[in-house]
């Protein structure tokens, strides 16, 4: 089964799992206005199978913190992470990835979490497996800001990145040298990624910063070189390289 077709049939099994929670009848929000009423009343007046990803932007931004609760975001989540895959976003994807951590997936029923990670694995494969990934999936702009996402949920790393480890097609080696580039350089004396969704990412940023700088990470960097593109950034990968060679032997020595 390829990457498509397996991302396909875990957003299927999203269906089946989560069929168990009731169309809302109503979906309390804040009355301050963020909220129009004709944002949400269409949510609650079509089937599931009816609603368009983009009539679920509002909702999505919001799920949870000021509009409805968690039984209604588990009504919602399949056409949500369906949507998300397919479509593009008009928000950070990350924003919808980081309500699963606001809803706390990692209590819930052991199927619902298998069934999100199951999504999530196959939504990385696929991103993975395409460079540039946008046409692919156009809600994402490059391989950080999937990986983002994934952190986001606050699911730990090591799964994905050990994925990134054995997958050995000439896609995942372009995100590598992609994400080096442009970077790299943010590793020097001890830092790790901290910009936007990243601040609030601790835990993971530390455990990508560790893979990233192990002797293997950097040794496939080192020879997918002559992947690197000609885009006006070239300049940069030499520089990030020294940088992350340097902060591996100050970790690791």
């Amino acid at each position: 089964m390829n990457e498509i077709a397996q991302l396909r049939s875990t957003i299927q099994g999203l269906y089946k799992t989560f069929n168990r929670y009731p169309r809302p009848s109503e979906i309390k929000y804040c009355p301050c206005g963020c909220t129009k009423p004709e944002e949400v009343l269409p949510l609650l007046a079509s089937p599931l199978g009816d609603l368009e990803f983009d009539s679920l932007g509002n909702y999505s931004f919001s799920a949870m913190t000021t509009q409805g609760s968690v039984s209604d975001f588990k009504y919602f989540l399949p056409p949500l992470l369906e949507g998300i895959a397919q479509e593009s976003y008009r928000y950070n994807p990350e924003i919808l990835f980081g309500k699963l951590r606001y809803g706390k997936w990692l209590t819930w029923d052991e199927e619902e979490i298998t069934g999100v990670r199951e999504y999530m694995t196959a939504l990385w494969r696929l991103g993975l497996h395409s460079y540039p990934i946008a046409p692919v999936l156009p809600a994402f702009f490059e391989v950080e800001t999937l990986l983002g996402s994934l952190a986001s949920t606050g699911d730990r790393m090591e799964h994905y990145l050990a994925i990134w480890d054995g997958t050995h097609v000439v896609a995942a080696d372009q995100h590598l040298i992609q994400f080096v580039t442009m970077y790299g350089a943010d590793f020097a004396e001890g830092k790790s990624l901290c910009f936007g969704f990243w601040e609030n990412l601790r835990e993971q940023s530390e455990e990508f910063r560790r893979w990233l700088l192990k002797a293997g990470t950097l040794g496939r960097v080192a020879q997918s070189r002559e992947l690197l593109e000609i885009d006006g950034y070239e300049n940069l990968f030499d520089l990030a390289l020294q940088v992350l060679r340097a902060e591996s032997i100050a970790t690791f020595s």
